[in-house]
């Protein structure tokens, strides 16, 4: 098994506009489906917050939709959309936010959400935890599925990318409620691959265009870790590839502590081992050069011990949010999208946190546009929690 990627250095080009275009035509020769024989094409950014650094950038979104254009894809067979994980936010809501809406009208191109039709209920028989699930329609319906991911570390998963930007699929709240499939880091890494089977195995005709221009890193990740110019494009029809090809480049050998990535490989997802990838355009080793090295969450230590849950290292190490009152703006989005429904809130109120039932998924973290929750160890504290 082997694949081609592409890595294009924005610099050489003069602008993301061109270096997109480039990273694109470097692999299109060798695409195993023809765009302008496709009567649906979907683009799938990462739109998970009003935090415009979060979310894939726009313009990069805005790039691509104009090359298929250019290339004689009419606009109605092109739509772009999302899921974010709040059950009160939609992706159309976090488009206008950041730009992307006014993008989509310019250019003549819908913008769906994906909680806007009845989602399709699929089966995957082997999977590990996630047996059946609801996929967004749209995503079930399209013939291509362009994937637009933007490199993010995680608090979670450690990292989110190619692999990861596909959880979007499941429409809305469904999304936080597949967490509780997973009740540590391994297991809902398991889940992330379960979901990434039904991709693979359901959408044969799919392009990855990975956002490393600017890269978010640090433990506030994915919505609000430290914003880090990388300055490159990747584009590939191998997502795991992609994502190990991403952590090469921030010097992280990664696969063996990033679960997800991890069990795509053991399950054969994808090619994981990089003397199996051809690079075209920018050499790795010259991304290597360029790319200052990807911080990471350092939580080595608690995703060794988390396959033994009730053992004294994970109830120790287990990560808890935390909120910060100076920054959190009372909107209770925290207390609606915790699966467990262990965050109480009241109008007029700050969100009060549960320790006992959380199972440490941070799906509150991950959608707070305000940057007020953190996290923090349970400590020994944690020794006397059942959960």
């Amino acid at each position: 098994m082997s694949t081609e990627i592409s890595i294009v250095n924005v610099s050489d080009w003069g602008s993301i506009e061109e270096a997109v275009v480039q990273a694109i035509r470097l692999i299109e020769d060798d695409l195993p489906f023809d765009f302008n024989r496709s009567n649906y094409i979907l683009l799938k950014p990462n739109l998970i917050s009003k935090n415009k650094n979060a979310c894939t950038q726009p313009e990069f979104v805005e790039v691509v939709a104009k090359y298929l254009k250019d290339k004689g894809v009419p606009a109605n067979s092109i739509k772009i959309g999302d899921s974010p994980g709040q059950t009160q936010k939609t992706g159309s809501y976090v488009a206008r936010e950041i730009g992307l809406w006014d993008i989509c009208k310019k250019i003549g191109l819908q913008f769906i959400d994906f909680e806007s039709e009845q989602p399709v209920k699929e089966f995957i028989e082997d999977a590990a935890f996630m047996k059946d699930f609801y996929v967004s329609k749209p995503v079930s319906d399209c013939d291509i599925l362009i994937n637009l991911p933007r490199l993010k570390t995680h608090a979670e998963t450690v990292i989110t990318g190619a692999i990861k930007n596909y959880y979007g699929i499941i429409p809305g709240g469904l999304k936080a409620k597949k967490h509780l499939l997973g009740k540590n880091a391994n297991e809902f890494g398991s889940v992330i691959a379960d979901n990434f089977s039904w991709v693979v195995r359901n959408k044969p005709k799919r392009l990855t265009v990975f956002d490393l221009h600017t890269i978010m890193e640090g433990p506030k990740g994915p919505v609000a870790g430290a914003m880090v110019n990388w300055n490159l494009v990747l584009a590939g029809t191998d997502e795991l590839a992609l994502d190990i090809a991403a952590l090469e480049i921030g010097s992280r050998n990664g696969i063996r502590d990033v679960p997800h990535l991890n069990e795509s490989f053991q399950r054969g997802l994808g090619v994981g081992l990089l003397e199996e990838i051809e690079f075209k355009g920018m050499s790795i080793a010259d991304a290597k050069k360029q790319a200052k090295k990807f911080n990471i969450p350092s939580d080595l230590m608690s995703r060794g011990v988390s396959v033994i849950t009730s053992n004294f290292a994970y109830k120790v190490m287990k990560k808890i949010p935390v909120l910060n009152r100076n920054l959190c703006t009372q909107c209770g989005e925290c207390s609606e999208v915790c699966p467990k429904k262990v965050i109480t809130f009241s109008k007029g109120q700050y969100p009060v946190f549960g320790r006992k039932g959380c199972i440490s998924c941070l799906c509150c973290m991950e959608t707070c546009a305000y940057k007020a929750i953190g996290i923090k160890r349970r400590g020994v504290a944690g020794l006397f929690d059942p959960s």
